[in-house]
């Protein structure tokens, strides 16, 4: 079952395990990535900023994770 209100900066701070995480991957500030989950998105830049962190970090995250409402979907 999904979640069509998944907010997506939630679903990936659960992923980094803080927002502070998030945000070094994005390249960003922390605030930043607070703001961002206000709006419930974010830049494309910091969207492959994230992809190419993520591995460096031990975060093992596929662009569908930018989506997390659709996770489920083909299921």
């Amino acid at each position: 079952m999904s979640d069509a209100t998944t907010n997506v900066i939630a679903h990936l701070s659960q992923r980094f395990g803080t927002q502070y995480r998030l945000a070094e991957a994005a390249g960003v500030k922390q605030n930043t990535i607070s703001d961002r989950k206000r709006v419930n998105s974010l830049t494309h830049e910091q969207m492959r900023r994230i992809l190419t962190a993520a591995p460096k970090m031990g975060v093992a995250i596929t662009p569908d994770d930018f989506f997390p409402e659709r996770q489920g979907e083909a299921a």
